[in-house]
């Protein structure tokens, strides 16, 4: 089983990722939320695109600013306690 997990400054947060379509859900949450946030001030094409809700777009700028500070997340492997 898979999940996003963001590495805040206030505690890590975790979003289950383990179907492509809760692993787009979960990236456009990550999104919605550091632009809520403010990380993404600009409003140059692909932060336009990513706000319209293009997850071509979200999964570039999430990739782009992984490094950034307050922006870092991963995908991890967690254990199943049923299997």
């Amino acid at each position: 089983m898979r999940i996003l997990v963001y590495h805040g400054d206030c505690g890590d947060e975790y979003w289950l990722a383990d179907t492509p379509e809760r692993l787009i859900a979960a990236q456009r949450k990550l999104f919605q939320r550091l632009d809520d946030w403010g990380c993404y001030d600009d409003n140059v094409d692909h932060i336009i695109q990513a706000r319209a809700g293009n997850i071509r777009a979200i999964r570039w700028i999430l990739d782009f600013h992984q490094n950034y500070e307050d922006e870092g997340w991963d995908i991890e492997e967690v254990m199943d306690p049923l299997t």
